[in-house]
Formats: C-alpha cells, structure tokens, sequence
C-alpha cells in the first residue's frame, strides 16, 4: 500500500520506510532555511529502486522531493509516491536479485586535489 502515516507521526519527529514490490521509500521530518532567515518543518521524501538500502544504491537511480510538514504536503507526498510507482509500474517489478548484483560504493576520491594550485 502506497500511503504515509497521519501527519502527528511526522510531527512527533519520526521517519517511516516501506516499499511496494521492489520500489524503496522513505519520509524523514525536518527542518530547512526559509529565505528570511527563518527556518521551516518539511517531510523530505526519497524513492530509489531495491534490493538495496538507499545508502547502498547508485545516486543516479534515487529522486527526491521535500514537501512543507503540512497535512497538505503529507497528502502531495503520498501522491507523488503513488504517481512515482504508478507511472512505470514494471521497473519496480523488475529489480534484480540481491544475491545478484553488488551494492554501489562511492567512488574513491582523488588524490592531489587538495593543496594544488
């Protein structure tokens, strides 16, 4: 089922993860700077593909999108969950087994950049 818990959950600082056949999803509250100096609640929400945790899969298959800590923001979360999955239904059907393929790792960084120059 492709939902989030009620919006006192997130209030209370919890994060919630679930997935639907093999899309993984996460929604973590939080804050972020308003453009006054200020600083609003969001639910910052990922989407990545399995069979690994989100830490463990490749950036360039993850998407974002933060939503105000709103019921309104709650409820266009959810939707863009659900659109996500449903607008390419077999991708997240397909995923390879975890006892096929390795987890992605962040490449080494290079040597030399710093001090140079």
């Amino acid at each position: 089922m492709l939902d989030l818990p009620r919006l006192l959950f997130f209030q209370n600082k919890n994060s919630y993860s679930a997935s639907q056949a093999e899309m993984r999803y996460r929604a973590v509250p939080g804050k972020r700077k308003t453009g006054e100096g200020g600083e609003e609640a969001v639910l910052t929400v990922d989407i990545w593909p399995g069979p690994w945790t989100i830490d463990y899969t490749d950036p360039a298959l993850r998407a974002q999108q933060v939503f105000p800590l709103t019921e309104e923001g709650r409820a266009a979360a959810a939707a863009w969950i659900s659109g996500t999955y449903h607008s390419d239904p077999e991708r997240w059907q397909s995923a390879p087994s975890i006892l096929d393929c390795e987890p992605w790792t962040a490449p080494p960084a290079e040597q030399g950049e710093e001090g140079e120059g």
